[in-house]
């Protein structure tokens, strides 16, 4: 799994991209194993224009779906390749209409056979309970109802409003019951068993747990190892559910405000976790590549 797949939903566009550049891609080496000089990013307005005859650029931008400056760009490099041409409007001569070329006729005719195999290559591909292009058309109609932007405002309000009235409460778990609590938390989270070591390099002095509550129920954790001048992370996780709410963040803030005699927090942590540790204020301080794993601080300034 690539990183970017935890982040689920969110990543949905970098995902629709990926699928886009491969059906670009494989399409243009279709076309060129073929001996056919035609891009997969001319085939809209060149199937529209095949259809329609004759339209404005305007009106081809939105049957299309692309903005008029990315229309005038995409037509600009189809017309230079001879495959469009304007004429003027019958109804009024200010304005000007697009219209395909002898020459993009003639392809025309020559692509449809190619168009059949792409088209029918593309239905096995689709062929499944979540047939992406009827999933895509849904989607579409959907965002013709209520465009993304306003969906996003909506949500927006009610997300920020939610969390104006988070309330964070953390804990040193020095009680069996907010200890067990941590350790639950600990184990929906990760693979490895409460009492294994992350660090091999680690003292054997049991670590340090702490328990963060939002609203009064138990979001995340942290177990942390005590020197005299430094604390080191064994392990820190937050609930699906409460993530990318701060959560993490309170619960370093409220370790720093707890020990300003300490020097720094350290943690050893794989290489996939960097982000998530320089979003809490981490820096990289070493790698030890055997191992694909980095060291990360952060300094208390007291």
């Amino acid at each position: 799994m690539n990183t970017i797949e935890k982040a689920g939903i969110l990543a949905i566009a970098a995902k629709l991209q990926n699928v886009l550049d491969t059906l670009r891609d494989a399409g243009n080496l279709f076309y060129q194993a073929h001996g056919i000089n035609f891009e997969t990013k001319w085939f809209p307005p060149i199937y529209v224009l095949s259809i329609a005859n004759q339209l404005s650029v305007t009106e081809l931008a939105k049957e299309i779906g692309l903005s008029h400056p990315a229309a005038i760009g995409l037509l600009k490099e189809i017309e230079k390749n001879g495959l469009i041409s304007s004429v003027k409007d019958s109804r009024d001569e200010r304005k000007r209409n697009l219209m395909l070329s002898p020459k993009g006729r003639e392809m025309v005719s020559e692509l449809k056979p190619y168009w059949d195999s792409i088209a029918s290559t593309l239905s096995d591909v689709t062929a499944n309970p979540h047939n992406l292009y009827i999933a895509l058309t849904e989607v579409e109609m959907r965002l013709d109802e209520k465009p993304l932007l306003e969906r996003l405002n909506e949500k927006a309000v009610h997300i920020l409003e939610q969390s104006k009235d988070k309330e964070f409460t953390i804990e040193r778990c020095d009680n069996l019951f907010a200890l067990n609590l941590a350790k639950a938390i600990h184990r929906e989270i990760f693979s490895f068993p409460v009492d294994e070591e992350i660090n091999p390099d680690t003292a054997k002095n049991k670590p340090t747990y702490f328990l963060v509550s939002v609203n009064g129920l138990p979001a995340g954790h942290t177990a942390i190892y005590f020197t005299d001048s430094e604390m080191e992370i064994d392990s820190i996780g937050v609930l699906e559910q409460y993530r990318n709410q701060g959560v993490a963040r309170h619960l370093i803030q409220h370790i720093k405000q707890s020990y300003p005699s300490m020097k720094l927090i350290k943690a050893v942590c794989e290489i996939h976790q960097k982000n998530f540790f320089e979003h809490l204020g981490f820096v990289h301080r070493k790698a030890d590549k055997e191992h694909n794993r980095i060291t990360m601080e952060l300094k208390i300034v007291s």
